[in-house]
């Protein structure tokens, strides 16, 4: 058996036998889900992703053999066994749940200690049966002295699809990754206002499994007939040619009287490059870039290259956007700063290290540093990292004290130092030249005169 532990759902309609099978799959080599109605079930079995349902037959809402036909529909969960329960004890009950494809059935009242025996013989069976593949797609191991942080960098290194899973202390929290990019963060037990993925970061001992997810072959071919359905040629293009690249955006906004054009496109060179680039009045700001590891010269690609552009693109535009609040050039001696540009600084610095970190990493970078200093430094409490990478102020904080110079640049100089110890040409970043748009507001905020007596007080590495 793996060391981490197996997930198991239990569905049946009586509290005493849900009670009683949890108590018989204790933990470490259990997790179990329990749900009186299969319909509650159903709602969050992709997030759990059992390895094995245990599932009474007769219930009185939905009955354990459409609840096991709704769940063989789906892509991701149709090899999960099933074990059914029943209190029924005809041959032919057994043998048409049997046949519609239950790996195994156990008859109401059961002996726990049997019950206990078929769920490993059947997962035992299924790893048999799938040549080791559960545990061949699968790292396990224990946290680091980096916690979780180090193993996020190689899922997005990896482009991993599937989960990043740390179990420690009687919680379990997880981040799932489609291509090596972060799309959600979650946990049990839940914590009121603590974000999923800073609970993950915060785990510093314990045991980690990273799961391959596998890969659904009937979203790929929802992904291709959209793209077919979306394409302006009236025709498919021949086998022989290469699908064009979809195109690039364009959008102007005006910062502070100040017209800003954003401009994104797609190309393979050979790797498939997304850019963007800022210009005011002509002049080129910033050049942003991010890459794959492969070109995307596939029909079926075309939605997966228009989706990165229009990440890519949303998200500098928004980051911009920050900067059309409220606000003006003010001396480094006022006592009030604007939160929206010193935001808009962190998310910018982080945008260039984003081209060496990766999205996830930069992510979680951003937020170990900010919650680490936030201790301490209580005007950045009034900022959050957003799931993108952006930095924003809470909208009642868009003018802090001029404290909040000096904790955003200490901010700013840790985020660097702990990027650049992971990926060596952060370490040569320019601050100025990533913040130029709005280089002479952070000048006259004192926030690059902050930032450099940060990093001289700042411990050698």
């Amino acid at each position: 058996m793996s060391g981490v532990a197996r997930r198991v759902v239990v569905i049946d309609d009586d509290a005493n036998i849900r009670k009683l099978i949890e108590d018989m799959l204790p933990g470490p080599e259990f997790q179990v889900w329990s749900f009186g109605d299969p319909r509650d079930a159903l709602g969050r079995l992709h997030e759990i992703r059992p390895e094995l349902i245990v599932c009474d037959v007769m219930m009185p809402e939905m009955d354990g053999r459409t609840f096991f036909k709704v769940v063989k529909r789906s892509e991701q969960l149709r090899d999960v066994p099933f074990v059914f329960l029943s209190a029924i004890h005809s041959n032919d009950e057994i043998v048409q749940t049997l046949d519609a494809g239950a790996d195994d059935f156990v008859n109401k009242p059961f002996h726990p200690k049997r019950l206990v025996s078929k769920i490993r013989a059947t997962l035992r069976m299924v790893d048999r049966r799938s040549g080791g593949a559960t545990h061949s797609d699968s790292l396990t191991g224990e946290l680091g002295a980096g916690g979780a942080l180090p193993l996020l960098k190689f899922c997005e290194d990896s482009r991993l699809s599937g989960r990043l899973m740390v179990e420690a202390a009687g919680q379990r929290r997880w981040a799932d990754l489609l291509g090596g990019e972060l799309v959600g963060a979650g946990g049990e037990p839940e914590t009121a206002g603590v974000d999923p993925l800073d609970a993950l970061l915060a785990i510093e001992r314990g045991r980690y499994r990273i799961e391959q997810r596998r890969l659904d072959a009937g979203a790929l071919k929802d992904a291709e007939d959209r793209a077919r359905e979306d394409r302006s040629e009236p025709t498919p293009a021949p086998a022989s040619e290469t699908p064009l690249l979809p195109g690039g955006r364009l959008s102007r906004i005006d910062v502070r009287g100040n017209n800003v054009e954003i401009q994104t496109e797609g190309e393979n060179r050979p790797q498939f490059t997304v850019t963007t680039v800022v210009i005011r009045g002509g002049q080129v700001l910033r050049k942003i870039e991010s890459a794959w590891q492969h070109a995307l010269q596939r029909l079926e690609d075309q939605e997966l290259a228009r989706s990165q552009i229009d990440r890519q693109h949303d998200r500098v535009v928004a980051t911009i956007r920050e900067l059309t609040v409220e606000g003006g050039r003010r001396a480094a001696s006022d006592p009030v700063v604007d939160g929206a540009l010193l935001a808009w600084a962190v998310s910018f610095v982080a945008e260039q290290a984003r081209n060496s970190l990766g999205a996830v990493m930069t992510v979680a970078l951003l937020r170990r540093t900010h919650k680490r200093l936030a201790r301490e430094r209580e005007t950045l409490r009034s900022f959050r990292v957003a799931e993108d990478g952006r930095v924003a102020p809470d909208p009642a904080a868009v003018s802090l004290p001029g404290e909040a110079v000096r904790a955003v640049a200490e901010w700013t100089a840790t985020f660097l130092a702990e990027a650049g110890a992971m990926a060596e040409k952060v370490r040569g970043l320019k601050i100025r030249q990533a913040t130029r748009m709005m280089e002479a507001d952070l000048e006259a905020a004192g926030f690059y005169a902050a930032v450099e007596a940060a990093q001289r007080s700042a411990p050698p590495s």
